[in-house]
Order: structure tokens, then sequence, then C-alpha cells
């Protein structure tokens, strides 16, 4: 699975590059405004995300970067 993550400061969404296999935190850093942001991917993140639902899109874990 791969998260989603939307900047604080800017507004940027991007996708990280990188599989996200279990419950982390990492950092990356926004291609928008070149901020760094603190990802926390929970397990209920991952349940969610690997959850089918009928007649909706997946959605990706990992929510809203927070700005560090």
């Amino acid at each position: 699975m791969r998260a989603i993550v939307t900047c604080e400061c800017c507004g940027y969404r991007q996708a990280v590059a990188r599989p996200i296999r279990r419950p982390e935190q990492f950092h990356v850093i926004c291609h928008g405004c070149e901020g760094v942001l603190l990802v926390e991917v929970t397990s209920a993140d991952l349940r969610q995300a690997s959850t089918p639902t009928a007649g909706h899109a997946p959605q990706a874990a990992g929510g809203v970067g927070t700005s560090v």
C-alpha cells in the first residue's frame, strides 16, 4: 500500500514513493513548499485501506502530513 499525504502548509497532495506494510512514522519533503512533513500510518489506517468497499474507490492511508 502507498499513502497520499496533504501538506498542512500549502495544501499540495502527493503520493509517498515507498511501500507501507506496517504501522510506522516517517518524514517526507513537500514537493509544493519544500516543508518537512511527519507522516504517521496506524494499524487502523492499514486495516481501512485493505478493506474492500463496494462501489467506492480505495482510500490511501497516511491522512494529512503534519509539518515538523
